[in-house]
């Protein structure tokens, strides 16, 4: 219970976070487009805060679709396999996904730690900002990830499921 409410809290927060960023993104584009248009020449500021917010979008929205079940995968051989193959199948990917989620989680810490002295050339920022969703996004498939074998253990299957069950209207 405490595990599902908090959870579920964190992914909100990442989804707003996420979506914010989308906005944001999409007004500094169009600002982009009407400096030019209009005074000729654009911010040097926008072009580089927007690709900055975009890799934060990628990779947050990496953990987001552990959540609902939205990362690739090849569901119709899984789908043929018997019952505890496909237990065994899912811990194994599980496992792997767990391990590239620590090495994520740690080059992401080292990255981010190794690239503060750096400066973007338009914000004057520190890169490790940019790079510290590296990390992030790490926990945050990982937990999801947890989450999801949790679900898939106890009823056998994954939340969204196939194309046709998540276009069902709720």
């Amino acid at each position: 219970m405490i595990w599902t409410r908090l959870l579920g809290f964190l992914n909100r927060i990442t989804e707003y976070i996420t979506m914010s960023f989308l906005v944001l993104a999409t007004i500094l584009i169009l600002l982009q487009i009407i400096s030019r248009s209009l005074l000729g020449s654009s911010f040097s500021w926008t072009e580089e805060l927007t690709r900055f917010l975009f890799i934060w979008i990628v990779f947050l929205g990496a953990g987001i679709a552990f959540k609902h079940g939205s990362h690739i995968s090849i569901e119709v051989f899984f789908n043929k396999l018997p019952p505890k193959v496909k237990m065994i199948v899912q811990s194994l990917v599980a496992v792997l996904c767990v391990i590239f989620f620590v090495v994520l989680f740690i080059k992401g810490v080292e990255i981010t730690a190794n690239s503060m002295g750096q400066v973007s050339p338009g914000l004057g920022i520190p890169m490790g900002y940019v790079y510290l969703v590296i990390p992030i996004s790490g926990v945050l498939q990982m937990l999801n990830l947890i989450d999801v074998s949790i679900l898939f253990a106890k009823t056998g299957k994954f939340p969204g499921g196939n194309v046709k069950s998540s276009m069902k209207t709720h």
